[in-house]
């Protein structure tokens, strides 16, 4: 027993030495930029920011080194692109070329549009939420999706009024699935 302890520790150290040599090789995963706004202007953007993001961040992390940055934002606006949903492919792609990137996701959730709903005993409102999407393949110079996804929401009480945050993220949430599939079906799948 005394002799296999060390032919044990060889091999664990061995397993050890092959493991961190193979994480040095791995190839670097690839960059996206994600160029998001928020121009719903809400008392509850944060909120709404954080839904859009956490979700992007949830679908691409594992498979992507992902990069959300205000330079990217502020590159675009100098390049004279304000409204993310007019703003066409190749503008996009130059004024970010020497960031590197092989994907770039633009997206901005717009202003929401409520309607509020009366019945005899309930009082309600619905939401809905317009984004446009973009997602571009820079290394092979195309959209791999180009839309704007368009969902709704309502809620509805008995006694009082229904808030509009909660209606609204639910609206996203719905938004996300959308994003989520073109993700994995377009992304993942090119990648």
């Amino acid at each position: 027993m005394k002799k296999m302890l060390p032919v044990r520790i060889l091999m664990m150290v061995f397993a050890l030495v092959c493991a961190a040599c193979s994480v040095a090789m791995a190839a670097p995963l690839p960059r996206v930029a994600v160029v998001y706004v928020n121009n719903a202007k809400t008392t509850y953007d944060a909120e709404l920011d954080d839904c859009m993001l956490t979700n992007l961040n949830n679908a691409l992390a594992k498979h992507f080194e992902v990069a959300k940055s205000d330079a990217a934002i502020q590159k675009l606006a100098d390049a004279g692109m304000t409204d993310l949903s007019m703003a066409e492919r190749r503008d996009i792609m130059d004024a970010l070329s020497g960031d590197g990137f092989d994907y770039i996701i633009c997206l901005s959730v717009e202003p929401f549009v409520r309607k509020e709903k009366f019945s005899v005993f309930t009082q309600g409102i619905e939401m809905t939420a317009t984004v446009p999407f973009k997602l571009i393949d820079v290394k092979g110079d195309r959209y791999l999706y180009n839309g704007k996804f368009v969902e709704m929401q309502s809620d509805s009480t008995w006694i009082g009024s229904v808030g509009n945050k909660s209606v609204a993220i639910e609206a996203l949430q719905k938004v996300n699935k959308g994003i989520n599939k073109v993700i994995s079906e377009k992304m993942l799948a090119a990648k």
